[in-house]
């Protein structure tokens, strides 16, 4: 392989087989999994395969289409000059497989039907004596009949077909979409008129159609055309848009110089009367995290979904590297409210049913990339429903999904009020797992004086400054106690700042100590509590708890011999023999606390690694532990080090540190893409998250997923609980001003004189500064109900002189600007709210845009406007 790439695409028929062009036009096979191979050398460095032909007599390629055919893998090529050649990568050559136009112009799109793997539909630049699409039948020679041509004297931009019927799309000459329908020998032809002709494709279900122009994606109804379904607008241009084939409804873009691919949910209401769809957007990197900032991989050129695998796809990446990758399960998956998994099943309506199965054989046919699920799942009763075998592949899926009814424990726990009052006496009513239950108490411990603060904050770390309480550093050598003659010195540190994340980690003062430890005692907590004694060197203490315990325990012998080992622990004398044994001893003693003390007692100088690296002990403790006995720079370094870990692991716990921050959303979605546990997540982000951080778009799609089960489980009081709580979160003080409105005309900001006016001006003249441009005295764009110039002010008569001289009273939030984002029509909010009580479509007469119901499942949507 040599020189760029310009595209990537898999076969139909051929789901371990893709091909690539740009200045060569190569051939690969995915390598499988057969570890009795022997490997060789792949020609790709980030995908294992299997070099196999490449075509060099078509060089250059503009646009390449795989084919339908199911005998053997065949391509479409389109050149810039106009001739379309038919390759099938053997050395043979047939002249009956090349087509040049009359006119000589530039090939622009290729498109192959899937009903007919033989119809090859073509689609040139613009020549005002020659047809723009050509229809050509490979197996009955180069077209020369008037029947197979369309379009004279116009430009074919893009074409696809429907998955139904014979029946061309096609985008033409930047501002038509037309519809050729071939299955007559007459053919009829719809026009829809529209800029959005870019990149038209056809969703699986076969009801769907979007487009693309610019930045704006446009979504239509195929059973009804006429009128756009949706408008999808974009901070950026649009590169490619590509139907997922085994999901119903998830639409793929790539946008010019950026490393992310774009996902679009489209999503319909549920009601068969209406066509209201919406959709659920976000935005993943698909490269991996240590290349994210390394400038390594800095845009995906091009996206080819696998059209079998679940949602699985060939990347093209800064048009050198080809990846392949696989959206994270739990991304964008739907659950449905009758089945116990997730709706993985989807499959194309296209997609050939599966090989029967010969009689008394319990085999599945499957094809060569599939894993036959295990004999414990499959005959599962969601699994009936479904073609598993032969479509799609589930090899990726966590067998717990199949064992697990995830969506009714969450059900359960909604009905029990999980999460509405996250106090500790309420879990105990509830069905929760060990882990979350813990996640919660802590939680409990952090979240103070309203705020979810963290250990990071507390500790000062990262601040950019130096405070005075964190100079406040005492440091003290501890005295090992009499019979424990330890040389090494044990040096105890303490501030302000460490003895406030000592509460937070559930630990307390010197003083109150014994009753912390007779809390544990009382919980039956014995060797978390011979630990802490431990940690405080009060070994004969931990002696009398253990010795105790093994009075109650009916398998008292490790606590047992644990006490006998401590009452007899000199440090000087034992420490070399017992370091020695303590990588055996901990494989058999399977309490993590007795593990930390014997790790502690035997520990060399000031090297702690063996405490704060059992994770069985809880990440509270080990926290407290360092906090006590580690220095500044040693805690910062062990405090980021675990918060990194919280984040690769999406362990909750790690919230006990980064408290409500950007790290803290990292944790929350990690644990998200882990578990599917959407409840969790949006209840955590509802209790310990101030306002201000609702903006990130994934606790909003966190926050809207619940909602939407429980619509869909008709738990509307639950509901109405819920929207209570959040619109009581409480607001954050109001921050200063980043975004101002500009002038159409000369670009400056038209709030920012209005608002820091320095001095006060007579009622006249503030309503003329405020009805034109502070910069160029040109008008402000009009109210599209009064008509009268944005910002003029209303009812000035009835106000007071002393409210015209201050901006935030001079414009009461009824006669801010608003405006839709898509048509850009607007006017005074008060006119605006009035409007769109009784009408859902923009108040401009010529204009169709249905303003109202863009905002979909946002946050701010859930909310009253008023």
């Amino acid at each position: 392989m040599s020189g760029n790439i310009h595209g990537i695409s898999w076969f139909p028929n051929f789901p371990d087989k893709f091909v690539s062009w740009g200045q060569e036009i190569n051939l690969y096979e995915v390598r499988s999994n057969n570890k009795d191979e022997i490997v060789q050398k792949s020609r790709l460095p980030y995908i294992p395969v299997n070099y196999l032909s490449n075509e060099t007599r078509y060089q250059y390629a503009r646009c390449v289409a795989a084919s339908y055919h199911s005998d053997q893998p065949i391509i479409a090529v389109g050149l810039a000059d106009g001739k379309i050649g038919i390759c099938n990568f053997r050395d043979t050559y047939d002249s009956s497989w090349e087509y040049t136009p009359r006119q000589q112009r530039m090939c622009t799109c290729l498109a192959w039907n899937e009903l007919d793997a033989n119809i090859l539909a073509i689609g040139h630049d613009k020549h005002r004596s020659d047809s723009c699409i050509t229809i050509w039948d490979i197996e009955r020679g180069v077209p020369k009949e008037t029947a197979n041509f369309f379009g004279l004297s116009e430009s074919s931009n893009s074409l696809c077909w429907d998955h139904n019927h014979r029946v061309l799309i096609a985008g033409m000459s930047q501002k038509l979409i037309k519809l050729f329908d071939l299955r007559q020998s007459n053919a009829t032809c719809q026009s829809i008129q529209t800029k959005n002709v870019h990149g038209l494709s056809v969703a699986p279900n076969g009801n769907y159609l979007c487009s693309y122009v610019d930045s704006v994606i446009m979504l239509w109804d195929l059973r009804a055309i006429e009128r756009p379904l949706r408008q999808i607008q974009s901070s950026r241009n649009h590169m490619q848009i590509a139907w997922c084939p085994t999901r119903t409804s998830l639409l793929s873009s790539l946008q010019r110089d950026s490393p992310y691919i774009t996902l679009y949910d489209i999503r319909s209401v549920d009601n068969e009367s209406s066509r209201e769809v919406y959709h659920v957007k976000r935005q993943i990197s698909p490269f991996p995290a240590k290349y994210q900032h390394s400038g390594k991989f800095s845009a995906v050129n091009w996206l080819s979904w696998h059209p079998r695998d679940f949602e699985r796809m060939l990347l093209l990446a800064d048009a050198l590297n080809i990846l392949d990758f696989r959206l994270p399960a739990s991304l964008h998956t739907a659950y449905s409210n009758r089945s116990k998994l997730p709706l993985l099943m989807q499959r194309p309506l296209y997609a050939p049913a599966p090989a029967a199965a010969p009689s008394g054989s319990n085999d599945v046919t499957t094809s060569p990339t599939t894993t036959t699920l295990p004999s414990s799942c499959s005959t599962h009763s969601s699994l009936t429903d479904y073609n598993v075998g032969s479509s799609l592949s589930f090899d990726f899926l966590e067998r717990e999904l199949f064992e697990e009814d995830l969506l009714e424990e969450t059900r359960q726990r909604a009905l029990q009020d999980y999460g509405m009052k996250p106090d500790n006496k309420r879990f105990a009513d509830v069905h929760l797992s060990r882990y979350l239950r813990n996640v919660w108490v802590t939680l409990n411990n952090v979240f103070c004086e309203e705020r979810l603060t963290g250990l990071k904050a507390t500790l000062g770390i990262n601040l950019g400054h130096t405070t005075e309480a964190s100079c406040r550093i005492e440091s003290q050598v501890l005295q090992w106690p009499d019979g424990i003659n330890n040389s090494n010195k044990l040096i105890c540190y303490r501030s302000e700042q460490r003895d406030l994340a000592l509460q937070l980690c559930g630990w307390c003062f010197e003083h109150e100590l014994d009753r912390f430890i007779d809390e544990l005692y009382a919980n039956k907590e014995f060797s978390r509590a011979a630990m802490i004694c431990v940690f405080h060197l009060k070994v004969l203490a931990a002696c009398n708890i253990l010795s105790q315990a093994a009075d109650k325990m009916r398998d008292p012998s490790m606590y047992r011999i644990t006490a006998i080992a401590l009452s007899s622990f000199n440090a000087d004398r034992c420490s070399s023999t017992w370091r020695n044994q303590r990588s055996t001893a901990n494989m058999q003693i399977q309490d993590p606390h007795l593990r930390a003390i014997f790790s502690f007692l035997t520990m060399e100088k000031d090297n702690f690694d063996a405490v704060l690296k059992e994770e069985g002990v809880s990440l509270a403790d080990r926290v407290a532990f360092a906090c006590k006995y580690l220095s500044e720079t040693k805690l910062t370094d062990y405090i980021k080090q675990r918060i990194q870990r919280a984040i690769e692991l999406g362990d909750l716990n790690g919230l006990l540190l980064t408290g409500e921050s950007l790290d803290g959303i990292n944790i929350l979605q990690a644990y998200m893409d882990a578990s599917f546990d959407v409840q969790t997540v949006a209840l955590v982000a509802i209790n310990y998250f101030r306002n201000e951080h609702f903006m990130d778009n994934r606790i909003q799609y966190w926050i809207a997923s619940y909602l939407d089960y429980l619509n869909s489980w008709g738990l509307w009081e639950k509901r109405a609980e819920l929207d209570i709580k959040i619109e009581n979160i409480p607001k954050s003080s109001r921050s200063s001003r980043t975004v101002y409105l500009s002038c159409n005309f000369c670009g400056k900001s038209v709030t920012n004189a209005l608002l820091d006016e320095p001095r006060p001006r007579s009622t006249s003249t503030s309503t003329n500064r405020l009805s034109s441009c502070p910069s160029c005295r040109k008008p402000l764009p009009r109210c599209s109900l009064c008509v009268m110039h944005m910002g003029t002010m209303m009812n000035a008569g009835e106000s007071n002189s002393t409210d015209l001289q201050s901006g935030w009273q001079m414009k009461p939030f009824s006669k801010w600007f608003s405006w839709c984002q898509t048509c850009r029509h607007g006017g005074h909010t008060e006119h605006i709210m009035q409007w769109f009580k009784q009408n859902s479509e923009c108040p401009v007469s010529s204009c169709n845009c249905r303003c109202f119901d863009m905002d979909g499942t946002k946050l701010n949507a859930l909310r009253d406007i008023s």
